[in-house]
């Protein structure tokens, strides 16, 4: 009997990438799994939900891995059609999709909090009003003019 020779042990990095491979593996069979529930929920809606459909097939080809190769515009719409179905709440896979997608979505330059940035030269004058000089600016009959106290 001839003797067997073994492989030696891969190194601690490709146990590693053999281990972060078979997770993401698993991850994306679970997230597929879920999305095909989700939309085999109601019949035609991979006609309806074309990016829905379109991201189905990419997990099936691809895996998490896909992911990275949705462009913006395509990434927001799909997005917003997996968030307007009801997501079962006790489904981690395909909130953990969700997940994904939205942090891959660009930022939003963010909103200007102020409506003014106070910067120019004008100045800006706050004084009191009682509450009849309220009232006639509500109607629309507010003077221009007010009283110094």
């Amino acid at each position: 009997m001839a003797a067997q020779r073994f492989a030696p042990p891969p190194a601690p990095e490709a146990r590693h990438a053999y281990v972060a491979a078979d997770a993401d593996r698993v991850r994306s069979r679970l997230m597929l799994a879920s999305l095909r529930a989700l939309l085999d929920q109601v019949r035609g809606s991979r006609q309806v939900l074309t990016h829905l459909a379109g991201l189905e097939a990419l997990l099936a080809k691809r895996g998490v891995a896909g992911l990275d190769s949705i462009e913006p515009p395509a990434l927001e719409r799909v997005c917003s059609q997996l968030a307007s179905l009801p997501l079962p709440h006790n489904d981690p896979p395909l909130t953990d999709l969700l997940g994904r997608l939205l942090d891959r979505m660009e930022p939003q330059t963010a909103p200007q909090p102020f409506l003014s940035s106070f910067l120019s030269d004008s100045r800006l004058m706050v004084s009191e009003a009682t509450h009849s000089e309220f009232e006639a600016a509500a109607r629309g009959l507010a003077t221009t003019q007010h009283s110094d106290p």
